[in-house]
């Protein structure tokens, strides 16, 4: 018998606890939905304040358009980039701003056969990169000679080379198959 009263005992004891347990969150739950509330609020006055700042935005860029537009009209701004006369040369004349230049050949100027100049890299890796114009049919000892006399440093004290292949100084740049914007390695002896 005492075994039957101790259960209903804890049978009443945990349906108190379960109504307490009911009661305990209305409480909590009127607090989450003015916690909720307050977020909603925050939430709303933030994206009426970058709504706002929007709307600014696009005032500014209205008004810089505007501007933009009176500017062109006041310049005569047509859309081309650059407004250059057919025949530059005669024109400088007319204004008389340089002395004449002497006209370069026009053979020259489509001469498949004409010197090419091509432009080399050169770093030491120390810090010192240089570019080096040189034409493709200049030897590398030549060659040696435009940077020692860009870098300041004696051409008998420069090795130049590609990999573990060192540039002899006898040997033309076109023959070691040096073309443009190539990078050699230089050392210093």
């Amino acid at each position: 018998m005492g075994k039957h009263k101790s259960r209903s005992r804890s049978r009443s004891h945990e349906k108190k606890k379960h109504k307490s347990d009911k009661q305990k969150p209305k409480d909590g739950e009127n607090e989450s939905k003015d916690w909720r509330k307050d977020k909603v609020d925050i939430g709303q006055k933030s994206v009426q304040a970058g709504l706002d700042v929007l709307e600014i935005i696009k005032k500014e860029r209205q008004e810089d358009e505007e501007k933009l537009e009176q500017w062109k009209k006041k310049v005569g701004y047509t859309g081309l980039k650059v407004k250059t006369p057919l025949n530059i040369y005669e024109e400088i004349m007319k204004k008389n701003i340089v002395a004449p230049v002497k006209a370069v050949n026009p053979s020259l100027l489509n001469n498949p056969q004409a010197p090419r100049m091509i432009e080399i890299l050169v770093n030491d890796r120390l810090g010192k990169k240089e570019r080096i114009k040189c034409c493709p049919q200049d030897k590398i000892g030549d060659l040696k000679k435009l940077i020692a006399a860009k870098i300041g440093v004696r051409p008998e004290k420069i090795r130049l080379q590609k990999q573990h292949m060192v540039f002899k100084d006898h040997i033309t740049i076109e023959d070691y198959e040096i073309k443009h914007e190539m990078c050699l390695e230089m050392y210093y002896n």
